[in-house]
């Protein structure tokens, strides 16, 4: 299966099922030098938490679009 056809049918799972993927592909990835992946998941909550705080919301059409460009 090419790349684009595992992407089409990723797109296809509920949110719940896309969440699961996504945690098992970021573990995947996790070495010992990467660090430990809930450390990165709360940081990122903690940094959400702030932005929301201070009314500085970045809206997530944003953050996909630089998410997916910086992974081309």
């Amino acid at each position: 299966m090419d790349l684009q056809s595992l992407e089409a049918e990723l797109l296809k799972l509920s949110p719940k099922e896309k969440a699961a993927i996504t945690y098992k592909l970021l573990e995947s990835l996790e070495s010992d030098e990467s660090g430990d992946i809930d450390e990165v998941w709360v940081n990122e909550a903690i940094a959400r938490y702030y932005q929301l705080s201070d009314k500085d919301v970045v809206d997530g059409e944003s953050v996909i679009r630089e998410a997916k460009s910086k992974y081309k």
